[in-house]
């Protein structure tokens, strides 16, 4: 018995030394969204290019992926941009935030009920279904509705697992409405179930939140969105796939600040985490260099005649 338990705390000794440390993440999204299977892999080759393992792993959405950050600021996040600003705006000096130009998301509404053209004048008992409620979507419909009342008064919510979920929603009767923000991927899963049930988007656009600014900048844009795909058929004759105007924002990277770090090796590896996330190039695989063709900046005099409208 004294023999073996030298070797025993041997052996637990090599075992602790050669745990590996924290393995710092990439939080992304869901299992099945973009931003886990199709933006995530390209941080992860752009950080191992200077040697750093970071790994992928899949969380409820930007604001989950902003609370995971600032626990674990060696940790990288995937985010909308409005979601992020406002994190960096209420936690100063924590967070750092590049913007590589990877991509647009943008804000949609869905509803089956052929009375509702617009997000103005809701009845405060219709049923709303939205993704988990630490999505980037949650948070930006909350936003939403710090600036719109109406919006405010709507108590019917229900938080579902995905966009798909929400949409689903619709379909089946257990909502009226539906609202997610995305990728204008129209060949996904969301837009497939959109298309094929037939519902209508509903523009998610007006002058306040157009106005909107965090830390002196803009953080929405309007853009003329492709929303059905155009098909062999729509090639070959010419026709244009469905548009609808809406708002939407850049996705973006963030990770702790270097600033909030020790001096030394740590804060210099975390500034080299910022030099690589700059250098994250968009996905190139299957169909992402149409889908990120699948937003265009509209003019000042289409913006003006749309905002007559709400």
């Amino acid at each position: 018995m004294n023999k073996i338990m030298p070797s025993l705390a041997i052996l637990s000794l090599v075992l602790a030394v050669s745990a590996p440390v924290h393995a710092q993440k990439i939080h992304a999204g869901s299992a099945t969204g973009s931003y886990t299977n199709d933006f995530c892999p390209q941080v992860q080759a752009a950080l191992k290019m200077q040697y750093f393992e970071h790994q992928c792993a899949t969380s409820q959405g930007s604001g989950d992926n902003v609370e995971k950050v600032l626990a674990t600021p060696t940790d990288v996040g995937l985010g909308q941009f409005d979601v992020v600003a406002a994190a960096v705006d209420q936690n100063p000096g924590k967070l750092a935030v590049v913007n590589p130009g990877v991509g647009m998301e943008c804000l949609y509404a869905v509803t089956s009920d052929p009375n509702v053209t617009s997000l103005k004048g809701l009845s405060p008992r219709m049923p709303v279904a939205l993704p988990p409620e630490k999505s980037g979507s949650t948070g930006t419909f909350q936003f939403l509705q710090s600036l719109d009342p109406g919006l405010a008064e709507l108590r019917n919510v229900t938080y579902v697992g995905s966009a798909k979920e929400a949409v689903e929603m619709v379909i089946n009767n257990k909502a009226a409405l539906a609202f997610f923000v995305q990728f204008p991927n129209t060949k996904n899963d969301v837009f497939k179930a959109i298309n094929d049930a037939k519902l209508t988007f509903i523009p998610v656009i007006n002058r306040e939140i157009l106005r909107r600014e965090v830390a002196g900048q803009r953080v929405y844009q309007p853009q003329e969105v492709v929303v059905t795909p155009s098909g062999l058929l729509g090639r070959l004759t010419g026709q244009e796939p469905d548009k609808i105007v809406t708002t939407c924002m850049p996705v973006v990277l963030f990770t702790g600040a270097p600033e909030s770090m020790p001096e030394g090796t740590a804060r210099q590896d975390q500034e080299d985490v910022i030099k690589q996330l700059a250098q994250v190039q968009p996905p190139s695989e299957g169909d992402w260099k149409d889908i990120l063709k699948n937003t265009v900046s509209i003019g000042k005099s289409k913006l003006d005649e749309l905002m007559q409208q709400f």
